[in-house]
């Protein structure tokens, strides 16, 4: 039976390692991260948890090591990983759908031909499912977590059978190893933590069960061993447990962020969020929903197919009718048949599927999402192969047999008669062949919509972060002596202010750096990285999700009244301005508002102060607003530049912010600095005037029975 598989991995191993090192394209945000954290390891920092994208759990970064021993610190390693993991999974879900398929081998009610063709269809169906070929061939590290989750329920199972047929003593070391998987699960994705929860509650619910039906529950049945099964688990995770205990913020800091609870995400409807995330979700295994992100997906198309939906929907119905048939007999008549055991492995599919749902229902982001439904993989395409069975069964009794009788008395060829009556037999090449035939065109489209239709898309440079190899590569190859480039981060973005998928691709010499946009620390970040420079190469994001990061002018500001503008490179993500320092030991200053100024504009914003800079060919404003009311709306202001007659030079306006981003109606009762930076403004003496008005109507807030406050004089001189 083994042999056979062989096929089932090449078939799952060709569709995940071809011309890997060219689709997918670029490298995904949080694909730099896991590189990040195995450079890390690479370079003997040894952790167990990396506060990357929410926190990241260790086992990719470790055992990433030996192919970036043998293929470099690439995204090829990485992604050679994920493959591996998914051709793993596809493995491990074959030996899932034998241990079901073993025990329920005494049951002669079912198709004879299962225990070779439950495995194939169920490893079949994996390997040429596209979502999961998409994933894996993203470095990610979920994709070891379905692959250490089959392997931990495949073993316990293994055990179990074991304990039922040569005893609790024979059994305890595979015991002891699915434990232990279990326990490893934890350091794969977040979604392993579900594991536990799946198996006690299939406990509970047997022992429920077999309380109705008068037999001794399974946990009891074999309670030493499922106490060492727990304890191993406990031990394996007890380092991440402590790291846990000590930082109790990151066990839930990613999950806190997309959880169903966040009212960010359910809007105050609850019910509702839940409603239609589970609503959604199930529609992806039924053929009616799909992931939207084409990060994984052809956005929009089901996880299962319509007629791999029906099989696996049957699979569901079998095992529940099934369940509800074992509690109405005599358990003795169940053993007699042998479908004991199987009726367990029935319920624990069935409570294990549904449990792995649970990380994408509680996290309505992007629902249905694929890649958090990933858990559910293993035991999807298992119950998919049980309901394949089934029909394959009914076909083989209802038509295959009477047309091979009928066509032997008809006088049908020897050879012809002897081939369909060995599919109508049912014997082992029937469980081979007829797998193959439903799965290799399934594998043929999935590969065309993969590596042509999928590869197309347009939305792949966004989706992986093209751009930022680009960038990579941009920066490797300036050469020019004391070019420095400058990334102004979104402050919101905290200890996550930086671009993993930069950080892992740049191999070059130039120097790069990060400046978080915080008005208090700005200045300083500046100078820092100004240290022996003679040039600033500013990357300005017109796309990212830092888009925003200085929205409030406070680089340009320091930029423009400390640095020469010298030209700007316009690329589709972003923007790389040169800037010439004034000496390799360049200081940046943000002016602090010193020129006391109370004006009240409409009784919402007073100004306290204020500080007026002219240079060669600009001028600078710094202002500092004290709250003097709870605003409703988001007020703009305008920073006018006039000549002595009154006639109108610059004008620079912009919504009023806090450091933080808040618009004035979300303003705490603090005072805020802005920073405008006027240029190109030629020489002359203006006045400068400030207005601030509803976005909306236009219309100014009066300040001094005027809808223009005058600030004072400048003389704009190139001496």
């Amino acid at each position: 039976m083994y042999r056979w598989w062989v096929i089932v991995l090449l078939i799952a191993a060709v569709l995940r390692y071809v011309a890997l090192d060219q689709l997918p394209p670029g490298l995904h945000f949080d694909e730099g991260g896991e590189g990040v954290a195995a450079l890390d390891v690479t370079q003997g920092n040894l952790r167990i948890w990396w506060p990357i994208g929410g926190g990241k759990e260790p086992l990719m970064a470790y055992l990433v090591q030996p192919l970036f021993g043998l293929l470099g610190a690439t995204r090829l390693a990485l992604r050679a990983y994920a493959a591996t993991m998914g051709v793993i999974t596809v493995a491990a879900t074959m030996w899932l759908a034998s241990e079901w398929a073993v025990a329920s081998a005494g049951n002669t009610r079912r198709w004879s031909g299962a225990p070779i063709a439950l495995p194939l269809l169920a490893g079949l169906g994996l390997a040429t499912a596209f979502w999961h070929v998409a994933y894996s061939r993203i470095g990610f590290r979920a994709l070891a977590m379905p692959a250490v989750e089959a392997v931990a329920i495949a073993w316990l199972w293994h055990a179990l059978r074991l304990a039922e047929i040569k005893g609790e003593q024979r059994a305890r070391p595979h015991f002891l190893a699915a434990g232990g998987f279990v326990g490893l699960g934890a350091y794969t994705y977040l979604a392993g933590r579900f594991v536990p929860l799946g198996i006690g509650l299939f406990l509970a619910v047997e022992a429920g069960l077999a309380a109705l039906n008068g037999r001794q529950p399974l946990v009891w049945r074999h309670r030493r061993s499922w106490v060492l099964m727990g304890l191993t688990a406990c031990l394996v995770f007890l380092p991440l447990a402590l790291f846990f205990l000590r930082h109790p913020e990151a066990f839930a800091e990613r999950a806190a962020a997309v959880s169903i609870f966040n009212p960010l995400w359910n809007q105050g409807d609850l019910l509702g969020t839940f409603l239609h995330t589970t609503g959604v979700t199930l529609g992806t295994f039924a053929g009616l929903t799909g992931d939207p992100n084409p990060l994984g997906n052809l956005p929009g198309q089901p996880m299962l197919s319509v007629p791999l939906a029906a099989c696996f929907w049957l699979g569901v119905a079998l095992c529940l009718w099934r369940l509800a048939r074992s509690i109405r007999r005599p358990i003795a008549e169940c053993e007699l048949e042998g479908a004991s055991g199987a009726v367990q492995l029935d319920l624990f599919l069935l409570c294990w599927w549904g449990v792995m749902l649970l990380p994408a229902i509680l996290a309505p982001e992007g629902a249905p999402h694929h890649l958090r439904l990933i858990g559910s993989a293993p035991a999807t395409y298992v119950l998919m192969a049980l309901g394949c069975a089934h029909l394959l069964r009914a076909v083989k009794n209802q038509i295959m047999s009477p047309i091979a009788r009928h066509w032997e008395k008809g006088g049908l060829s020897r050879h012809g008669s002897v081939l369909l009556r060995a599919l109508a037999d049912s014997r082992p090449v029937a469980g081979v062949v007829i797998p193959l035939m439903l799965f290799l065109p399934v594998g043929g489209i999935t590969a065309q919509q993969y590596f042509v239709q999928w590869a197309q898309l347009p939305q792949l440079y966004m989706a992986f972060d093209v751009y930022a190899e680009e960038l990579a590569q941009e920066i490797a190859a300036d050469g020019e002596p004391g070019a420095v480039y400058v990334i102004p981060m979104d402050l919101r973005a905290g200890h996550e202010a930086r671009h993993y998928s930069l950080d892992f691709l740049y191999h070059g010499r130039t120097p790069y750096h990060y400046i978080v946009v915080d008005e208090s620390t700005i200045a300083s970040q500046m100078t820092q990285a100004a240290s022996g420079a003679r040039m600033f190469r500013v990357v300005r994001w017109t796309q990212d999700k830092h888009l925003a990061a200085d929205e409030r002018e406070v680089v340009a500001y320091l930029l423009g009244t400390t640095a020469r503008w010298v030209d700007q490179r316009v690329r589709p993500v972003y923007q790389v301005e040169t800037w010439a320092l004034p000496s390799e030991q360049t200081v940046f200053r943000l002016p602090v508002p010193d020129t006391p100024r109370h004006a009240i504009f409409g009784g919402q914003l007073a100004l306290e102060a204020f500080h007026l800079e002219p240079g060669a060919d600009w001028v600078g404003v710094a202002l500092r607003w004290m709250p003097q009311a709870q605003m409703s709306v988001d007020y703009k202001a305008s920073v006018r530049l006039r000549k002595e007659d009154g006639t109108l030079v610059f004008q620079k306006d912009r919504t009023l912010r806090h450091n933080w981003h808040q618009d004035t109606r979300l303003w705490p009762s603090e005072p805020v600095n802005e920073y405008y930076w006027l240029a190109p403004v030629p020489p002359g003496v203006y006045t400068v005037h400030l207005v601030v008005y509803e976005p909306d109507t236009l219309t100014p807030l009066p300040v001094n029975g005027s809808g223009e406050l005058t600030l004072g004089s400048v003389r704009v001189s190139r001496d």
